[in-house]
């Protein structure tokens, strides 16, 4: 079974994570759409939340949100994982790489993390630089999914950024719109607001409730 949750912020005890860790048998995956917050800021309970989530034995592959340190997820191997590249975070723990797309239990699944912080964040200095996607990645996103001929089965972002909601990453929202006019697919799960709920038949929104595939 493949499940879906998202927004952990540095909390092992997150309901949806803990559900599934005491659930999950070896055949399992748990997909986190972003916003884990690993080696995050430099205090006690980020390092123990960090070391502990490092050690979980269960299957998860996460993208990232914009509450990430990205160079600490860029320091971890690079490696082919399901059809595409993955950072190898440890042996049951992977990142997706923005613009690949991979091939589980039959099922394609498109991935793009990151979005664009509000300005309080940076002000706090809770905040590190990459989250928003470089040229190159939305070159990259675009081109990847032409040549699996704009069709994949699921679309996976830490956030549907559309015009009216929050702060927008220019090159995320064209990204966004892109996939909304060109690629054939059959749900695109999001996070990022802490809200469970349905944009429409085509948009997931997913929070701290542990959705399993079944049910989309």
């Amino acid at each position: 079974m493949i499940y879906f949750l998202s927004d952990v912020h540095e909390n092992i005890n997150f309901v949806g994570l803990q559900k599934y860790l005491e659930i999950a048998t070896k055949n399992d995956l748990l997909i986190i759409l972003g916003d884990i917050g690993l080696n995050f800021s430099d205090n006690k309970e980020n390092r123990n939340f960090t070391e502990k989530f490092l050690r979980i034995n269960k299957n998860i592959a996460f993208i990232e949100g914009n509450h990430e340190n990205f160079a600490f997820l860029d320091g971890f191997p690079v490696e082919e994982w399901k059809g595409g590249k993955v950072n190898r975070i440890s042996k049951n723990i992977v990142r997706l790489m923005r613009g690949n797309i991979y091939d589980i239990d039959e099922r394609k699944f498109f991935a793009f993390g990151g979005c664009k912080s509000s300005p309080k964040w940076k002000e706090m200095g809770l905040w590190h630089y990459g989250e928003e996607p470089t040229k190159e990645e939305f070159e990259f996103a675009i081109l990847n999914l032409k040549k699996h001929n704009n069709n994949v089965d699921f679309v996976l972002t830490h956030k549907y950024d559309i015009k009216g909601q929050g702060t927008n990453s220019e090159l995320l929202m064209e990204l966004c719109s892109y996939i909304d006019k060109n690629v054939a697919y059959k749900k695109w799960i999001s996070g990022h607001w802490h809200k469970q709920k349905e944009y429409d038949s085509k948009h997931l929104l997913v929070y701290d409730n542990l959705v399993p595939i079944t049910e989309i």
